[in-house]
């Protein structure tokens, strides 16, 4: 099989997550979780590097809405590669649901994806699929691949809320990733709410940003996760009252 026959499978590992490389990060008590994150190469041909990843997440009480951009460069021979997006969800109780959006892009033309299984993932994850398409690269050409989902955010029934995003799926590109800039706006909820946040971020008004530069995830220190939490009103409201009543008991 030549080169420019060759099928490489890449996958876009992308946003709203788990922290960790697992495809899926399952939250304690009953909790729930969509997952994404940066494109991962899942055969290492040594020749595509990831130039920029630029990530714009809307995140609200009941919905999260991302947008990913990733400018792929071919330092090689022209090829042919199998990208893919991952749609996912779990939890010990469920429910297990799809995305409820999920479209693509290549250099600002829509392509239509095929839904595949992913026969890799343990049982108990019980909806694990990848959006695919092929995308071809001419020696040395660069490639604007985009893609935009909506799904929900991360919870359990203690009231806690989160949003992940991988970064360390990107580690697998040729050499290191060129920058990466992720920025999370808040839509309903006020940053008082914010339980943790790593790693740190600018905080502005109810902005999170995150910048990268010539890194590569998981190495020498940089994070291999995006991760932020928050409380809801109830759940802030018995935390404080905890917080009293251990103090009753210490006076």
């Amino acid at each position: 099989m030549t080169a420019l026959a060759r099928l490489l499978v890449v996958v876009l590992f992308g946003m709203i997550v788990a922290p960790s490389l697992s495809s899926l990060a399952l939250a304690d008590d009953g909790g729930i979780e969509n997952v994404g994150g940066a494109v991962r190469l899942m055969k290492d041909q040594g020749h595509i590097r990831m130039k920029a990843e630029i990530v714009h997440a809307r995140v609200s009480l009941t919905s999260v809405e991302v947008d990913c951009v990733f400018v792929m460069e071919n330092h090689g021979p022209a090829d042919t590669v199998l990208i893919g997006f991952p749609d996912r969800s779990g939890g010990p109780d469920g429910p297990y649901t799809p995305m409820s959006s999920f479209r693509s892009w290549v250099d600002d033309v829509e392509v239509e994806c095929v839904a595949l299984p992913d026969a890799s993932l343990p049982e108990s994850q019980s909806w694990d699929y990848w959006w695919t398409k092929r995308v071809g690269f001419a020696a040395g050409q660069t490639r604007l691949i985009r893609d935009h989902y909506i799904a929900t955010p991360g919870s359990e029934v203690g009231g806690m809320q989160w949003f992940t995003y991988i970064l360390e799926t990107g580690a697998s590109w040729a050499g290191t990733i060129g920058s990466a800039d992720i920025v999370v706006t808040l839509d309903g909820i006020d940053v008082d709410w914010l339980d943790e946040i790593d790693p740190r971020a600018r905080v502005k008004d109810q902005t999170l940003r995150w910048r990268f530069r010539n890194f590569e995830p998981g190495l020498l220190g940089s994070p291999k996760t995006i991760y932020f939490s928050w409380l809801s009103t109830e759940a802030r409201a018995e935390r404080e009252r905890r917080r009293k009543d251990v103090g009753a008991w210490d006076e």
